[in-house]
């Protein structure tokens, strides 16, 4: 028996032993870049798990806006943005006149279900503005909300 074992052993070694061999290697080679692969790939999954935000974008902040700072915040949800940027007002990513602002917030409302139709009206209303913008403009787009049935207003704000 032990003589059939050297024998076998020899003869893979001889012969075609040196092929599978270099057909091992290579095959080892090939499963260790694979390992290191599926590693990196595993860390990037998990990696975007943990950073996904389900809300998606919910602000645009244009280059130059600083959002005022607050101690307390919480999560944004979707509902109707108006951007207060250098004396311009923006309803939903669009311009809009300042005398407008009350008759499209009410536009809004009204077709709210239309134009957003995966969220429910909810009367909130939030106000992204620069941290350096003037009140009288911050305090004209609160009263129309007011005055366009949006009881609660919020301010985008960068939690401290």
């Amino acid at each position: 028996m032990l003589g059939t074992i050297k024998t076998a052993s020899h003869a893979l070694t001889a012969g075609t032993g040196f092929t599978s061999s270099r057909r091992f290697k290579k095959n080892l080679a090939a499963t260790v870049m694979l390992t290191s692969l599926v590693d990196a790939f595993s860390i990037l999954v998990i990696y975007l798990l943990v950073n996904f935000s389900s809300a998606g974008d919910l602000l645009y902040l244009s280059k130059g806006m600083e959002l005022p700072p607050a101690a307390k915040a919480v999560e944004l949800t979707r509902n109707v943005v108006v951007k207060v940027e250098k004396d311009k007002l923006f309803l939903e990513e669009k311009e809009i006149n300042g005398n407008e602002l009350v008759g499209k917030l009410i536009d809004l409302k009204k077709n709210w279900e239309k134009y957003y139709p995966e969220t429910e009206f909810t009367g909130a209303m939030t106000i992204q503005a620069d941290r350096r913008q003037t009140y009288d403009l911050l305090s004209q787009v609160i009263q129309a909300g007011g005055h366009a049935g949006f009881s609660d207003i919020n301010f985008a704000v960068i939690r401290k």
